[in-house]
């Protein structure tokens, strides 16, 4: 290894340059965070990087601090190991479910707020692992388990985010295998790092395609309905959508025949505006038609 990369690795905290420049993954990693913590502070603040470093599992436990930490497992796709919390979170999360004030929560006995954040700790385990699309074929989520019972073989990524809101700076923390996250960077393709060929269809990069533009559209729900009852629809009307969560959204493009189903979202937040998060990838059958378009 020259000096001059041993250099780079060290400042970047050892972790690879070819993960550094993973956009996609730094972009989906930091909104699924950015979207459960706007959740859990029930605001919506800022969230910025405040460091990322590669850890080995033996040392995880003195790397990855927080007044709160979650252990997962997960077989045979180990994504999730580990995820940290700070007691700001914890008080302004006790503070929302009890109708407290946070001030008087965060000298909470701190078993009764480790046991209270453990279900919504769980829950961003299993966001960030349908995000990247690592469920596995039974769909079954990451188990939770001690952070001190976890036995972790080879390195992990430790990455921490600052939310900012009302004067204060609230910390979360995940820790991320480190084969798992190369093995996404991989099944990207090299074209990803730079904007080129989404899922590896061929032709997406070519100009006249990457200056071509799609209009798309977000459904939440579809019903049938008779033409009589469509007559009878006027302002004020109420339409009725059983079983509708903002969860299960549809993402449509439209093309030359018609509207065509690409992909499957949820709503959240973003940087203080509204906005969807995929929750699928883009159907490969769609890219392969664009692309032969």
């Amino acid at each position: 290894m020259s000096a001059v990369l041993r250099k780079k690795l060290e400042s970047s905290g050892g972790v690879p340059p070819r993960v550094l420049q993973n956009k996609p993954f730094w972009i989906a990693l930091e909104h699924a965070i950015s979207a459960w913590l706007n959740g859990v502070l029930q605001d919506e603040g800022e969230l910025r990087l405040q460091s990322r470093e590669v850890s080995p599992g033996a040392a995880l436990a003195d790397d990855l601090f927080g007044a709160y930490v979650y252990g997962f497992r997960h077989e045979p796709q180990d994504l999730v190991v580990a995820v940290s919390i700070d007691n700001l979170v914890a008080a302004r999360y006790a503070a929302q479910k009890m109708q407290q004030d946070a001030s008087r929560l965060a000298e909470a006995p701190q078993l009764f707020l480790q046991l209270l954040l453990e279900p919504t700790a769980k829950q961003l385990s299993e966001d960030l692992t349908t995000t990247f699309d690592m469920l596995g074929e039974d769909g079954a989520a990451p188990e939770s388990t001690t952070f001190e019972s976890l036995e972790i073989e080879g390195n992990c990524l430790v990455v921490y985010y600052l939310c900012d809101l009302e004067g204060q700076a609230f910390r979360i923390g995940v820790a991320l295998k480190l084969d798992a996250v190369l093995s996404l960077t991989e099944s990207a393709g090299d074209d990803s790092l730079g904007g080129g060929a989404i899922g590896g269809a061929k032709g997406l990069s070519e100009p006249r395609v990457q200056n071509s533009s799609v209009h798309l559209d977000v459904v939440l729900d579809r019903l049938p309905m008779t033409v009589a009852d469509c007559l009878r629809l006027e302002t004020g009307s109420v339409i009725e959508l059983p079983g509708t969560h903002r969860s299960k959204l549809t993402v449509t493009a439209k093309t030359v025949d018609g509207p065509v189903d690409i992909a499957q979202g949820e709503l959240g937040v973003w940087k203080h505006q509204r906005a969807v998060r995929l929750k699928s990838n883009i159907d490969p059958a769609f890219l392969q038609e664009v692309a032969a378009t």
